[in-house]
This record gives C-alpha cells, structure tokens and sequence, in this order.
C-alpha cells in the first residue's frame, strides 16, 4: 500500500486551523486538537483525481489530493480548442471535462488561457504556433494514431522533444476558468513566451496538494489533520472524484472526426479522448470518533464535457465493471471492510493503540456490491495506515547517484538511513525531476514532475537500493531528486543529483528546417521529416553537404517568419518543397527504419 499525501506539505495548505503542530506520543490528537484522519481507495491506472472535505452544509473547506496533469500542468486550462483532439502528452486542448465536479465546488476561479499566437487562422490549429513556442520540458508533439498506440502503451517516450516546442498561452482577457494554469515552468524565452507566463505558477494554489498519478490497480491512501474548529461544527463529507480519457461505453460512445476538432491541415495527427464522465463517491464521518466509514456505491457522475459542476445521480448509463466508469475505484478488503472509497478517524479520544483491532464498523460501513469481483489479496493494514504515528524529522537519503542506462532510462542508486525505531518502514517514495541546469532547491520542488519509477532492489533502510526512472528525453540534463514519507506522513529533506541522458540514436536533435516547417506547419509532419532525414543521411556526410546545412541553419529563420505569416507564400513554398519531399521520401525509403525515425 502506497501512501499518497504528507501532513506536512498539507500543514501550510489548510485554510481553517493550524496544522503544522502533528502528533504526540501516539495520541491521535496534535496540538491544538487537529484530528488525524485516513482516505483508503484503489483505483485503476491512468485516472485523474481529487479528493476534497466539505463541512456540514455542503461547503468546500479543503483539497486534500490533486493529480500531476490537473494540478501541476494545467490540462484543465491551457491554449486551444476544448474538443482538440488527444496523443500521448498532448501539450494543447483545456479539458473541462476532467474534474468538474471538484472544480466547481471550489469556487475558484482563474484567468482563461489562449494562444499567444495572435494569427487568427492558428487558434484552431495543432501546429502554426513556432513564433510563439518556446522549450518544452513535459508535453510532447501531437501524434498520429500508430505513434499514440505504441508510445502510450510499448515505448512511454515522446518522440524528438528537441524539435518540438510549445505555445505556453496567454490570458484570454476576458473569460476564466475553474482550473488552475500550470505552474511548473521556470525559464522563459522573451517574445516566445507572453509575459502572463510568467506568473502562472503564483496562480497556481495547489502546489500543496498535487501529487503523481497512481500506478494503479493496488491500494493507496491518504492521510491529513482535520483543523478542530472544523470538526467541533459537525460531521464532514469526504468526497473524491476520478476520470479516465477515453472511457467509452454505449452511452457515452465518441466518434473522432464527428465529436472532436481535427485540424484539417493536420489531420493524421490527434486520437479521440471523450468517453463516459467523472464519477463521484462521497462519504460522511465525524472526525472526533473513532472508526471506519466506507462505500461501494459512486454519489454520481460529472457533465460529460464539464460544462457544469451539476452531479448526476447514478444511472444505468455509466458502466460499473472493468475498470470503467464507476469501476475506476476498484472494490477491495482491508482490515475486515469491503469497499471502493473509506475514511478512518482516529478521533479524539484515549491514544490509539497499534493493537487494537477495532475498526470501527458499528458506524455504519455501506460495503454495496460490485460486478467486478472483491480483491481480498493480502491487505492487512500492517503497510500503513490505522495505527499508531508521531511527528518527527526524517534525515535525508544518503549515497545518492545517477546511472545512465540508455537515452530515456536512468538508474537511481540511493540508501534511506537507518532508523531509531525498529519498526520504521517507508511508506512512499517520490521522485522528482526538474529539466535544465538550475538545481532542484526545496523553492524549486513544485515546479519539478513526478515521473514514473520502478524500484529495481529494495534494500531496506540503512541498505543500497536501486531504481528506475522511465519516459525520459534523450541529450537531456535532468536534476532529480528522491524524498520518502513514513506511514503517518513524516516526510524526508530533499537529496538531489544531476545527469544529462545520452542522445537518441538516429535522432537529429540540433535544429529545425526552418523554412520547410514555416510552409508545412509543424516540425514533425511527413515532409519535413523527410526533409531531415535527407539532411541526416546525406547531405550532412559530405564536406559539401555540411556547408549547405550550415549556410541553410543561418540564413533560413529569417525567411521561415516571412514565410509564417504568408499564406501565399506559404502555399508556394510547399509548390516548391513538394518534388524534394517527394524525392526525399523515395531516396531514405530502403534506410533502416531507426535511420528514418522521428526527426
């Protein structure tokens, strides 16, 4: 069981109450009488999620999880049409339909982004934006649907991030939006990047909250301080709500070219993504007792494209096995008690003893029913959670060390210290990854991603252990940093290393064809990449060649921005690149695919 939110990060978040005094000596009570409490659920992989309180009366008073894409980078507001097409990583297309319940209850609101791109006939457009792109450090060029396939289920890495870049948007001026922007960009490039981007990240209030998707399918859980003003006015509802792209059924079954916005000068690219909507489960509780409330039964469902926080009550149109729908939170058993979504109290009374088996079930467990089968498997609650916690400090992971295994893989070398108490364990691990030069810094710990990681050797504390981080760029420098919770949510100083990944084999990652991508649109498109590879497997073999590249590479930009904002010359351009794509295309045909890879 992975745990999912620290106390302390949450402590500076919570709007009522002091949070940041923690536990003593076992009591479930910190100072202040700030009540401990846990969130248990299990969901598939892939989803976006929240999880939030509100009081007696049905108010917001606190956010207490926040996927990465929502609540780091900025899926829910970002330039672009909201029905864009979808690619693994696509860096265009707010998506209103994520979170909306969650959103709207918040009642927040944030300025709208566009494009910083002022050309009219570029608004709707996958590519055009090279004149206001700058370096893109998470998001990937738009994919057709063979490249979605494999890369978001075989390979996990964006192809030529180097040759891509992307409109980060500016303030629409007029309309907002009840999702945050994202807050994870730290250089900018002046006149590629509006000013506006510059302040997203103070606008971005979820720094505190935010944390990587769940792998998945396993159980994971949360723990947070319920302030004591607000749990001496009344019982609270939990509430979480999930979402999963492309979750279709028959009652919410989407056609790409029909319900979606393909560009139509980039029609190749983009798959669909719009499916069933959100789904909510809520639960009701009193922090000051102690036990155990669950559920199996989802409180309803969001807006299928998120146009209002209105929930839905359940219906026979959202599936309920599979994974989908309200399956997303998978049925599970721990402690004795069957559910999808569950809160613990620790409440406020005698200290909690380790050993005591109570959990809490005479308040009133709804264990419902579920068509995809109860997991029991080993979940006993001795990994975490319903026990006994303290606050203290936790030291910093020592012999850190970064191992490049091939252009998208490191290996991460590490030891968590050796602990006082014998029965310490770590509860979760996190790493964070920052790209570019700049340290990674506690300051700068919010603008890093979570990435995916798989342990390789756990050696157990005071031993060398070992992982992998996955889905990287190649000729890359990457500050990554490891920190690890224990089960009550005590969180470690941060210990950071740097490494630059290798390059890409066949991979031409040091410029544009300007000219080519200003007349075609977009770097990546078929004729420009046979254009690059041409370059690549000729012209930059020979004395001669590399001369032409050169002088190309100098006197180009200039005219690609002539070319950019001509529509006659950009289709004159393309009159003319055409035969040399056409021959280019024929010539790098008999080449090893990986030669002819994405440029």
């Amino acid at each position: 069981m992975s745990r999912s939110l620290s106390l302390q990060r949450l402590a500076g978040a919570l709007v009522l109450g002091t949070i940041g005094a923690g536990l003593y000596g076992g009591d479930a009570r910190a100072a202040g009488g700030d009540l401990l409490i846990e969130l248990h659920y299990k969901p598939v992989p892939r989803v976006q999620m929240a999880i939030w309180l509100e009081d007696k009366d049905g108010k917001w008073v606190q956010d207490m999880l926040v996927t990465q894409a929502t609540g780091k980078l900025g899926i829910g507001n970002r330039p672009g049409l909201w029905n864009f097409v979808s690619s693994w990583r696509a860096p265009y297309g707010p998506r209103p339909s994520v979170l909306p319940i969650w959103a709207h209850r918040r009642g927040k609101t944030y300025p709208k982004l566009i494009f910083f791109d002022k050309d009219p006939a570029d608004t709707e457009s996958l590519g055009w934006h090279e004149n206001t792109s700058s370096a893109e450090n998470y998001y990937c060029r738009p994919l057709t649907e063979a490249e979605n396939k494999t890369i978001s289920v075989d390979t996990m890495t964006c192809p030529s991030p180097a040759v891509f870049q992307t409109d980060k948007g500016a303030f629409d001026g007029k309309a907002t939006s009840y999702y945050p922007p994202r807050n994870d960009l730290l250089e900018f490039e002046k006149n590629s990047d509006s000013p506006e981007a510059m302040t997203y990240a103070a606008l971005n209030d979820l720094d505190a909250v935010t944390e990587a998707t769940p792998d998945g399918n396993k159980p994971e859980y949360v723990t947070a301080m319920v302030p004591a003003e607000l749990a001496a006015n009344g019982p609270l509802t939990a509430w979480i709500e999930v979402s999963l792209e492309h979750d279709e059924n028959p009652s919410y079954d989407y056609d790409r070219e029909k319900d979606h916005y393909v560009d139509p000068r980039l029609d190749n690219y983009g798959v669909e993504y719009l499916g069933q909507p959100s789904v909510t489960y809520k639960l009701s509780f009193d922090p000051r007792t102690k036990g155990f409330t669950g559920t199996s039964s989802y409180a309803g469902y969001g807006d299928w494209n998120g146009a209002t926080g209105t929930l839905h009550p359940p219906d026979k149109t959202i599936s309920s096995k599979g994974g989908s729908g309200a399956d997303r939170l998978l049925q599970y058993s721990l402690n004795g008690e069957t559910f999808r979504f569950g809160v613990y109290a620790y409440g406020d009374g005698e200290p909690v003893d380790p050993t005591d088996s109570d959990t809490g079930s005479d308040t009133g467990s709804d264990t419902g029913s579920s068509d995809s089968g109860v997991d029991t498997g080993a979940d006993t609650g001795d990994d975490g959670g319903w026990g006994h916690c303290d606050i203290h400090s936790l030291p910093a992971i020592t012999d850190l060390k970064l191992e490049g295994l091939s252009f998208d893989k490191v290996r991460v070398h590490y030891t968590v210290p050796a602990q006082a108490d014998p029965e310490f364990a770590v509860a979760k691990l996190s790493v964070h990854l920052l790209t570019g030069e700049q340290p990674l810094t506690p300051e700068r710990l919010d603008a890093a991603h979570l990435p995916p990681f798989t342990v390789v050797s756990d050696g157990g504390p005071g031993t060398p252990s070992t992982l992998d981080v996955e889905q990287l760029w190649g000729n890359y420098t990457y500050q990554i940093g490891l920190t690890y919770e224990d089960k009550c949510g005590n969180t470690s100083a941060l210990a950071t290393a740097a490494i630059t990944t290798e390059a890409q084999k066949f991979q031409q990652v040091e410029g544009f064809c300007f000219i080519a991508t200003a007349a075609y649109g977009a770097p990546w498109v078929a004729q420009v990449q046979a254009l690059r590879w041409f370059r690549d497997a000729y012209l930059k073999s020979s004395p001669i060649g590399r001369d032409l590249v050169r002088f190309y590479y100098t006197y180009s930009p200039p005219l690609a921005r002539v070319v950019h904002h001509q529509p006659v010359l950009r289709g004159m351009v393309r009159v003319v690149l055409q035969p040399v794509a056409d021959l280019a295309r024929k010539t790098t045909a008999s080449l090893p695919a990986p030669a002819r890879g994405p440029g």
